[in-house]
Formats: C-alpha cells, sequence, structure tokens
C-alpha cells in the first residue's frame, strides 16, 4: 500500500484531533476546570492587585514591605463575593415580592385565561360546525392531563432526590473553595507557573491553548453574557414602560429562555402578543413585539459583529456547533461544542 497522500494524512489527522478533543471535554475538563477559571480570575485579579500592592508599599529601614499577591487578590474576591451577594439578595427579592403578587393573583389569572379559552373554543365550535362544547371539553380535558402527568414527574424527582440535592450542594461548595484558593495561589506564585511552562516540552501547546481559551472568554462568552443581561434589561425594561405589575419576574425568567438553545424570546413573546391582538388589546400586543424586535436585534449584532470578528464563528457555525455540543455534552454542549470546534479547527489549520 502506498503513502497516504496530503488529504488522507490530513483526515487521519483531523479525525485524531476530533478524538482527542471530545475525550479531554468528557473526562479531562471536568478535573481541571477549577483550576482553568483559578488561572484566569487570577489574571483578570493581577493588575489590581499589582496597584493595590504598589499603593500599599512602604519602606522599614531600607526594606521594602509589600503585602502578598494572594492576599490582595482573597480580599478581592472575598469583595466581589459580597457585592455579587448583595445584588442577588436584592434582586432575589424584588422577584420573590412579584412572585407572591403573582401567587396571590393566580385564582385572577386562571379565571381570565379560563373565560378566554372558552372564548376562543366557542369562536372554533361555530367556525368548524361542532357541537357546542365539545372542543372546551376535550380541550380543559387535555390539559388537566398534562398537568396530571407533569405533577407525576415533578414531585417524585424533587421529593426522591433530596440526597441528590445534598450532594450537589456539598460539590459546588468545594469547586467553589478550590477556585478561591486556587486564584489565590496563581496570584502569589504566578511567575512560576509561566516559567514551569516555559520550560515544558508542550510550551507551544499551551501557548495555542491559551490563545484558543483567550478567544472563547472574549468573543462567545463575553457575547453570550452581554446578550443575556442586554435581553433580560430589555424584556425587564420594556415590561415596565407598559405597565406590567411582574416586570422583573416575567423579564428575567424571558432572558433566561432566550439563553437557551433552539428557544428565544420569541417563543413566550409571540403568543403573547397574539393573545393580546385577538383580546383587542393591540397597543400590548404591538409593545411585545417591539420588545422581541429589540432582543432579536440585540442578538444578531451582538453575534454578528464580536462572534465573527474575534473567534470568526457565523452564526450558522455557532448554531452548529452548539447543536453538536448538546448532543455530545448535554446543556454543557452550549459552550463545550463552539469550545471544540474551535480547538479542532485551530489545530487542524496549525
Amino acid at each position: 500500500m502506498g503513502v497516504p497522500n496530503k488529504r488522507l494524512k490530513k483526515l487521519l489527522m483531523t479525525i485524531g484531533i476530533t478524538l482527542g478533543v471530545y475525550a479531554g471535554l468528557k473526562y479531562l475538563l471536568p478535573l481541571v476546570i477549577p483550576f482553568f477559571i483559578a488561572l484566569g480570575l487570577s489574571e483578570a485579579l493581577r493588575p489590581w492587585a499589582k496597584w493595590i500592592q504598589r499603593r500599599l508599599s512602604f519602606q522599614i529601614k531600607g526594606h521594602e514591605l509589600r503585602l502578598p499577591l494572594g492576599l490582595i487578590g482573597g480580599i478581592l474576591l472575598l469583595g466581589i463575593g459580597a457585592l455579587t451577594v448583595i445584588l442577588c439578595w436584592a434582586g432575589g427579592r424584588k422577584l420573590l415580592l412579584e412572585g407572591k403578587l403573582l401567587l396571590r393573583n393566580l385564582p385572577d389569572v386562571l379565571l381570565e385565561g379560563e373565560i378566554l379559552l372558552t372564548r376562543w373554543c366557542l369562536r372554533a365550535e361555530g367556525a368548524l360546525d361542532l357541537p357546542k362544547g365539545c372542543m372546551l371539553s376535550w380541550v380543559m380535558r387535555g390539559l388537566e392531563e398534562l398537568g396530571n402527568q407533569a405533577a407525576g414527574k415533578v414531585m417524585p424527582y424533587v421529593m426522591g432526590n433530596s440526597v441528590d440535592w445534598v450532594k450537589a450542594m456539598a460539590q459546588v461548595i468545594v469547586f467553589l473553595v478550590v477556585v478561591f484558593f486556587g486564584t489565590l495561589l496563581a496570584l502569589q506564585e504566578g511567575e512560576q507557573i509561566r516559567a514551569y511552562f516555559r520550560r515544558s516540552v508542550f510550551h507551544q501547546e499551551y501557548v495555542q491553548m491559551v490563545r484558543i481559551l483567550k478567544i472563547i472568554g472574549a468573543a462567545y462568552g463575553k457575547t453570550q453574557l452581554l446578550i443575556l443581561v442586554g435581553t433580560m434589561v430589555i424584556c425587564v425594561g420594556g415590561l415596565f414602560f407598559m405597565g406590567n405589575p411582574y416586570y422583573g419576574l416575567l423579564g428575567v425568567l424571558i432572558g433566561l429562555l432566550d439563553a437557551l438553545p433552539f428557544i428565544g424570546t420569541g417563543t413566550i413573546l409571540f403568543p403573547w402578543a397574539l393573545v393580546c391582538f385577538f383580546q383587542g388589546n393591540g397597543g400590548k400586543g404591538l409593545g411585545l413585539l417591539v420588545i422581541y424586535g429589540a432582543s432579536y436585534l440585540l442578538r444578531q449584532l451582538m453575534e454578528s459583529r464580536m462572534m465573527g470578528r474575534k473567534a470568526g464563528l457565523s452564526p450558522f457555525l455557532t448554531l452548529a456547533a452548539v447543536y453538536v455540543g448538546i448532543q455530545l455534552f448535554g446543556i454543557l454542549g452550549v459552550a463545550l461544542g463552539p469550545l471544540g470546534f474551535l480547538v479542532i479547527r485551530e489545530s487542524v489549520d496549525a
């Protein structure tokens, strides 16, 4: 058998790299992800920590004394964590109040929905020449069956997995502790860590991987975070100006749904707008469509400008990478899919 030609070599190399990337993301990444996060946080905090260190240095008998970078980084992390907790508490308190208001008004909301559903069913029965009340009966039985199935699946899961929830909370706490102390150590030993990587025989591979991770962090991760926050702001602000009493709760939920693959804000806003138009409330329906249009434009502009410019990923390639990632890694594939695609592309083209 002859020597494989250049294309075959490229194909075999691509297959090998793809299998290696899959194995690394599937089995190795969960073990080292807290340390990657710690290294990223240390690099983000290093300029601030060094600035504070220079400002707080002092002389004693001709010797300059400086606070350790790890100590300064720990204080900064604790401050950021405390600020995050305060903001989450304030936001959560607002959402909780709106949730209580929604539960208090839930009977009225359900009654209004039932009246609207009855009106639509009667119109459909008249248009299709069906016996009066038959379609409403079918729909009500279907909704009741759907509710029973949902309760039958959700309640056993919630009640029967309490031990799993405790284990998950313990794992989260351990993860955060490792990230915290890993960040402090990475700040304190930054020069030694960089010297170790420079001496390694895999130095070029490390440099390439760091470059790819920076692309992911600066392009995909930053873009998706900005889109998520921007969509929430648009939804919350739009519903607030429309006078919706649950603007915070609904705006945050719609923004979170937009972050899920293949859903988007239109899944909620379009049917809601149609209901408003059918009820004769065209102004409210138009307002909901404006909110959807603004969030859609935000996503398109952010993805085309930031993703295309920094990562070279078009919206189509991003969607394909996310879909494949979800099939391979579950919900984490939303981030791992584009990461794996960039690693494979950069490794093959290197």
